[in-house]
């Protein structure tokens, strides 16, 4: 009887994995990072929940997901999502800075940390517009979203990365400098 118990949690979460994955072979909800031009329009209707895995509750379950029912996903480690925090961190403060910024043709720039590669943030910059990619690698495959918009002309930002930022925030354990 007890291995029954135990099994179902355990073909649960297999399940839940199972379509993680296969989900993330989809390859929706990218935009080519590589574009010259910046198109008026909406941001891409993405949301995401950022859960501690029952079983595990030091590791967590990061799902993104459109309209179109793409999804990225991935679970991770407390060190991975302060790594997580650290490049959102740095790559808000950026968009919203003249520096690097293209007149004629947009200019990218990556954030990332080079002992945990699960995640990156491009920042491509273009007249007073910066615009935010989120790439996620976990379990051999790698997504990548429009996560965010800055019209740094009257500082607006529009997109999940900041939900994203602030929520990976409150879950991080707080450190007692």
């Amino acid at each position: 009887m007890r291995t029954i118990a135990m099994a179902k949690p355990l073909m649960l979460l297999l399940l839940f994995l199972l379509l993680c994955v296969s989900a993330m072979g989809q390859g929706g909800g990218t935009k080519s990072l590589d574009r010259a031009d910046f198109p008026a329009g909406d941001m891409p209707d993405f949301t995401f929940s950022l859960t501690p895995l029952r079983e595990t509750p030091v590791r967590y379950s990061l799902v993104i997901s459109d309209s179109d029912e793409h999804v990225i996903s991935g679970f991770f480690s407390i060190f991975q999502l302060q790594v997580l925090r650290d490049i959102l961190n740095e790559a808000q403060r950026f968009a919203y800075t003249e520096e690097a910024a293209g007149t004629k043709e947009p200019i990218t720039t990556r954030f990332l940390d080079k002992q945990e590669q699960g995640f990156s943030v491009d920042v491509q910059k273009f007249g007073n517009q910066s615009r935010l990619y989120l790439t996620i690698s976990a379990g051999g495959s790698s997504q990548t979203a429009e996560a965010g918009r800055v019209n740094r002309s009257v500082r607006r930002a529009d997109g999940f990365l900041f939900d994203l930022a602030a929520r990976v925030e409150l879950v991080l354990p707080k450190s007692s400098k």
